[in-house]
């Protein structure tokens, strides 16, 4: 059973769902996203892409050689995250 509600959300983020996931899909992207969020025991690592596992490495208390090589293979400034 579906629902619809009215959540306010930032103009930038919904114009990066926008320009990131096709109109017919956004309500299952939004309700994956929460229902990741709510239960982070739960999400399906096999379905993580690699830029997204290696996020989510970067911001782990990692060594800094370790951090320095992700964010190379990200291609984002390292500074941020050491």
């Amino acid at each position: 059973m579906h629902i619809n509600r009215t959540f306010s959300l930032k103009l930038t983020t919904v114009e990066r769902l926008n320009d990131s996931v096709r109109a017919k899909l956004r309500s299952k992207f939004v309700d994956r996203a929460i229902q990741d969020r709510l239960n982070p025991s739960d999400i399906q690592v096999e379905l993580l892409g690699d830029r997204r596992i290696m996020l989510i490495l970067l911001s782990r208390d990692i060594s800094e050689p370790t951090k320095r090589a992700l964010a190379l293979e990200l291609g984002i400034d390292v500074e941020a995250y050491l």
